[in-house]
């Protein structure tokens, strides 16, 4: 076994450096902070009488301490986005921040279960001490009780069942088989966060042990998530006006707004709220218009509960093409939409490369219409002699053919636009043609692409990615390659394994990046 070289751990740096020292310094930090609360117990003269209950006890509360005053930063959304404008987001991953707060979750979980299994062991050992040695002890008057009395009647025992009644309800309506079909549900449960952490406040408000001071770890915390949720509020009472909306094939609606001081980057997403549908349900979505026009949009895929509402509000009458336009107002008197945003994502860090590779598969295109569409209007200014980027790759794939149509007509704009060749076109269909399509392909018009309408030809299959970054190793050996993706998690696993491998083992160095919403 040798250590690695510096070139090793300079490449192991490109895509999970920033990971490492933010998971290590966490991991530092609860390790810390239990052994010194358990050494601390060791030396108490609460040791006399439960042993190394009290330490695991003790150590468990204090991991709880920490995890609650860190679980709400990650979903802070307005200060990640500022921060991510600032030189921080060079050493911390922000579009960690769900999986940060998952992995927050997780260590309240498991220290909750701690905590709790030690103390009904200690409920037992009080009992094998006799009241005078209680007393002496703990300077405090043997309160008598059996274990069962401890666990339900005092003040700590019945908050600490209740808030883990609570746990199991947020923690089971997070899961994704649960949360996607029954979002609704789930924003609600979530929300018990505030009774969670209103109890653990109270929990320990008998001061056995020592002075409560959950409050004071969480107090910060709450504080900025309420000017949070103040400034969301404020912005969503906004008027927004639905000034078109089109329902494209494949079960896309692309939705055109207009409201006062909305200003984003390309690659930014927002969320969106329908009162009609569910008056406290936001859902996430990329922004596809570029900040040059005048109006914001977005293109939505059908697919769950809350879009299929959507989709039946805007479009009764099953109708293609426009269905709405200009409108204010549900039939129910309510406002037709509202606007929360922007945020920051993944794909607004495109424009810090020369050479990136988009890869979107299905409506996982939509950050990168935005992008295009921003290099187009740049390209557009003759005064612009410095491009944003000198070369981009980009890969769609899609299932079936009418998936390309809605984003086709930019897409052949730019490639017949394509100044300085900066834009490459990689068109994959994964699904199977009809027959009609087959004869359609064999005898049409050779100039364009009878998939696509591009020039370039659509190739059949899944992209091989070893191939294909294989080839860009070569082609930018010893630069820097931003690779973006938004997609399904599988295809994403591949790309990121190429990516780090591709970078461990050649010399260009590519980045990876991922919409995380």
């Amino acid at each position: 076994m040798r250590l690695p070289t510096k070139e090793e751990i300079q490449r192991y740096w490109v895509n999970e450096g920033n990971k490492f020292i933010l998971v290590a310094l966490y991991t530092l930090g609860n390790i810390a902070a239990f052994v010194y609360t358990f050494v601390h117990y060791y030396n108490s003269p609460a040791f006399e009488i439960v042993g190394y209950g009290v330490c695991f006890a003790r150590g468990c509360a204090q991991l709880l301490k920490l995890n609650c005053a860190l679980i709400l930063v990650p979903v802070l959304r307005n200060l990640l986005s500022f921060l991510r404008g600032t030189f921080l987001n060079n050493y911390v991953p922000f579009d960690k921040n769900i999986v940060f707060h998952k992995l927050i979750a997780w260590v309240i979980c498991f220290a909750t279960f701690g905590h709790v299994m030690a103390h009904f062991n200690n409920f037992r050992l009080y009992q094998e001490i006799t009241p005078q040695e209680y007393k002496r002890i703990l300077e405090i008057d043997y309160p008598g009780l059996t274990p069962i009395q401890y666990a339900f009647s005092t003040l700590a025992g019945w908050t600490g069942h209740v808030v883990c009644i609570v746990m199991v309800l947020m923690y089971t309506s997070a899961v994704e088989s649960i949360r996607r079909p029954m979002f609704e549900g789930f924003w609600y449960t979530h929300h018990l966060f505030v009774v969670f952490f209103g109890l653990l406040v109270v929990h320990g408000l008998h001061s056995i042990l020592e002075p409560t001071s959950f409050w004071k770890w969480v107090i910060g915390p709450c504080a900025l998530y309420i000017i949070e949720r103040l400034i969301r509020l404020l912005r969503s009472k906004k008027t927004t006006m639905l000034i078109q909306a089109r329902i494209h094939p494949s079960r896309v609606i692309e939705i055109r707004m207009k409201t006062e001081r909305f200003k984003y980057k390309p690659g930014q997403y927002l969320f969106l709220n329908c009162p009609t549908i569910a008056q406290n349900e936001w859902h996430p979505f990329t922004i596809t218009s570029a900040p040059e026009e005048d109006f914001i949009s977005c293109h939505i895929n059908v697919v769950g509960n809350w879009t299929g509402k959507l989709s039946t509000l805007l479009n009764p009458d099953k109708r293609m093409g426009i269905v709405q336009e200009n409108v204010l107002k549900s039939p129910d008197g309510k406002p037709i939409l509202r606007i929360d945003g922007p945020f920051g994502a993944a794909s607004e860090e495109v424009f810090k490369y020369k050479q990136v590779i988009l890869v979107g598969a299905g409506i996982g295109v939509t950050p990168f219409a935005s992008i295009l569409k921003h290099i187009k209007y740049q390209m557009a200014r003759t005064y612009n002699t410095t491009p944003l980027i000198d070369k981009v790759h980009f890969y769609w794939i899609c299932r079936d053919r009418n998936s390309f149509e809605w984003f086709s007509g930019l897409i052949g704009e730019l490639e017949m636009e394509n100044h300085n060749n900066f834009l490459e076109i990689h068109p994959y269909l994964t699904g199977a043609l009809s027959a009609q399509e087959i004869r359609d392909v064999m005898y049409g018009d050779e100039e364009k692409d009878l998939i696509t309408g591009f020039t370039t030809p659509t190739q059949f299959g899944r992209p091989k990615w070893d191939e294909i970054f294989a080839d860009h190793a070569l082609r930018y050996a010893e630069k820097d390659v931003g690779v973006f993706f938004c997609g399904p998690k599988l295809l994403s696993k591949s790309l990121y394994k190429a990516s780090t491998h591709y970078t461990k083992t050649t010399t260009c160095r590519f980045h990876y990046n991922k919409e995380n919403f």
